[in-house]
């Protein structure tokens, strides 16, 4: 563990939050996009090329970053991140298709984003013994409330400087920040601590179990993913509201997926491993029988699910690094964290494409819900019954 006092351990939980929302701006891109669509000429599917390449090179670089980033080369990899997104916003700026486009905002800034995300989690792992889960998960909740924070000062930059101009500035402005915050971040750290192995550790967890809680972690993120990209379908088609009574709840919902991630950091700490995976499953569970079962049209049952169903994205996403530490260990964290987190990225793809089939070969959303309801319940009984050593049990 590091030795910071309180005063110290509170600059390193800001710092990280902080640097966590201004990357987290890669979740913004419903403000982007359509952005680009007017100034680029694109469809709706050119305009998906770039958000999916981002989110892939991002899951991607994550396990890089954690299975390569070392003591030795850490402040290279800080510094990587940091120009990465930097440059991909200058490219992003000067784009005259999507291609470019996609070169800056997905690969560069999906680069930056994947390299720079690991970075807090693990430190704050170092920095705060007890009540890890809640440090986590409000170092995170920096990643998920960015939509909230950043994408209305992001729109408000368009409607006054222009597309051009704002992504040049968010490039300038977020390399100083993240500058600044990842320095105050490391600033009285050891950072051999970060990668010193406890000999004492024993880890009883197999690739079998790696494999299980990859898949866990997959359908579970699949889930809320794939409500987040119906949303709107669901608003208009089935509560028969406009898209600006949805925009109006949207950041409800974005709240929710930032929120979720300290209070399931905080529900692991005081309930550890079982309970946290049964209840998200349990709120999985709630909302697909809801839509199998009811009827649903009331705009309260709207607000309810969806705020649910975006809630456990986060969820997942504060659990997961919590998670792993526990099972793997901290010797093996970094690796193992790294390669976890492509569960995101398989779930994203996996999801957009099971739902988007089904909607356009006029499936019933009542029927769409019900593997998920099937995985829930399959999830939950296997969670119950089976029996779990955590690495730190066995010191």
């Amino acid at each position: 563990m590091q030795s910071l006092n309180k005063k110290q351990q509170l600059t390193v939980l800001i710092s990280g939050i902080i640097i966590e929302l201004i990357i987290g701006v890669v979740y913004a891109y419903s403000v982007i996009r359509l952005q680009i669509e007017n100034e680029l000429g694109l469809t709706h599917t050119e305009s998906s090329i770039p958000y999916l390449t981002s989110l892939a090179v991002f899951a991607f670089m994550v396990m890089l970053s954690g299975r390569f980033m070392k003591k030795s080369n850490f402040y290279k990899w800080a510094i990587l991140g940091i120009l990465s997104i930097g440059i991909g916003y200058m490219i992003a700026a000067y784009a005259t298709n999507y291609l470019i486009f996609t070169l800056g905002h997905g690969v560069f800034i999906g680069t930056g984003v994947g390299i720079l995300y690991g970075i807090p989690v693990q430190i704050i792992q170092t920095v705060y013994e007890k009540n890890q889960g809640l440090a986590v998960g409000l170092t995170i909740a920096g990643f998920g409330l960015s939509t909230v924070i950043v994408a209305p000062v992001l729109q408000s930059s368009f409607n006054a400087v222009g597309f051009q101009n704002t992504l040049l500035y968010f490039g300038i402005a977020s390399t100083i920040l993240l500058s600044i915050f990842v320095w105050l971040l490391i600033r009285k750290l050891d950072l051999s601590k970060l990668y010193v192995k406890n000999k004492k550790e024993k880890v009883h967890a197999s690739k079998y179990t790696f494999t299980i809680f990859f898949i866990l972690f997959t359908l579970g993120i699949m889930f809320g993913l794939s409500m987040i990209g119906l949303t709107v379908y669901i608003g208009t088609d089935y509560y028969n509201l406009d898209i600006t009574t949805i925009t109006i709840y949207m950041s409800l919902f974005a709240l929710a997926n930032g929120l979720f991630r300290p209070l399931f950091g905080f529900i692991y700490d005081k309930f550890k491993l079982k309970i946290s995976v049964i209840l998200i499953s349990l709120i999985t569970l709630f909302v697909s029988t809801t839509y199998i079962f009811l009827n649903p049209s009331s705009l309260w049952l709207f607000i309810l699910t969806i705020t649910l169903s975006w809630g456990t994205v986060g969820g997942w996403l504060a659990l997961m690094p919590i998670i792993t530490k526990d099972l793997f260990g901290k010797n093996n964290f970094n690796r193992t964290y790294g390669y976890m987190y492509l569960s995101y990225g398989l779930a994203a793809v996996i999801g957009n494409l099971y739902t988007s089939i089904l909607i356009d070969s006029s499936v019933s959303l009542g029927v769409i819900f019900i593997p998920i309801m099937c995985i829930s319940i399959a999830s939950i009984l296997y969670i119950l019954f089976i029996k779990i050593k955590l690495a730190h049990q066995n010191k």
